[in-house]
């Protein structure tokens, strides 16, 4: 606990940095409307992330995430095209998503494929499914109703910011108060002395992956609604800058530590760096060096713990 607050002491800092380095370069950058856009741009990986921390810190990986997204909003946009209330088809996009979470977890658990290479296999059966089911067209034009989810501000805050805050929420409970948390860092750790005090490992797992396709969908729902567009490719990307997240908010990359706080923290650094960095008037291109040299250190500084430990 003690090297989580440590961790998220140096976050708090570097957020901190960035954010007065910014504000000081570019006027518009500490503006109102700028802030709760930059929580509005963070709000998607951050609620992804919050489900990848728990795989990750089981010692697991997720890489089918962005395929998810896409499928769900897919599967979300016909179904409102076909005149289904925007809460059912929220829902079905859901179990949609908890469903090839489910199928990670088979894969790994029943068939004994290493988490990278089951969920490699379920990012490209995904991903393939959507393209072939929309031909590459994307389905716009949703109600209203379902557009404000994306455009909405109750209280003056973005839905998607709300959405992601809930979604936190719920992580860091099950990190620090559920028997599903303290598996899944005792899975990370050591999964065969959890398997010899009769503990279901394998019925964790799928709750984990589960939970992670759930928060998959989750993002799927603010960013079609977002777009007002299901775009069949929606997805790039997502996973990695995920795990970015996860890895730089200090979550053991080889299991057995979860900091929920930390992927906040990560998630809101990596949105005020890209949206300064716009601000700036910095090249794209750059901007995706930057990311990696921030994560490169992360890493590295993880590493470096775990060999002194």
């Amino acid at each position: 606990m003690f090297k989580s607050r440590g961790r998220n002491f140096w976050l708090v800092l570097s957020l901190a940095v960035f954010v007065t380095f910014f504000s000081v370069w570019s006027p518009h950058f500490a503006d109102l409307e700028n802030m709760l856009g930059i929580l509005d741009q963070s709000s998607i990986n951050i609620v992804v992330a919050v489900g990848m921390t728990l795989v990750v810190a089981s010692a697991g990986i997720d890489l089918s995430v962005g395929a998810g997204v896409a499928m769900v909003g897919v599967l979300m946009a016909a179904l409102l095209k076909e005149g289904l209330a925007p809460s059912a088809a929220i829902g079905a996009g859901l179990l949609a998503g908890g469903l090839i979470g489910v199928l990670n977890a088979f894969l790994i658990v029943k068939v004994r494929v290493t988490p990278f290479m089951a969920t490699l296999t379920m990012m490209n059966l995904v991903a393939g499914a959507t393209l072939i089911l929309t031909q590459g067209i994307p389905i716009y034009g949703f109600s209203p109703e379902f557009a404000w989810i994306g455009r909405g501000k109750p209280g003056g805050v973005p839905v998607s910011v709300w959405i992601a805050g809930g979604v936190f929420l719920a992580g860091f409970c099950i990190v620090r108060f559920t028997r599903l948390g303290l598996y899944a860092l005792a899975l990370g750790s050591n999964e065969e002395a959890l398997r010899r005090v009769g503990v279901p490992t394998g019925l964790y797992k799928g709750a984990l992956y589960a939970l992670s396709g759930v928060g998959a969908a989750a993002a799927s729902v603010v960013l079609t609604a977002k777009l007002n567009s299901a775009e069949p490719l929606a997805g790039a990307m997502v996973e990695m800058n995920a795990i970015a997240t996860v890895i730089l908010g200090g979550t053991g990359i080889r299991g057995g530590r979860a900091n929920m706080v930390g992927t906040l923290l990560a998630g809101l650094i990596l949105g005020v760096l890209r949206n300064g960095l716009v601000l700036v008037g910095v090249s794209s291109y750059y901007q995706q060096f930057a990311t990696g040299i921030i994560i490169l250190v992360a890493i590295v500084v993880s590493e470096v713990r775990r060999r002194g430990e």
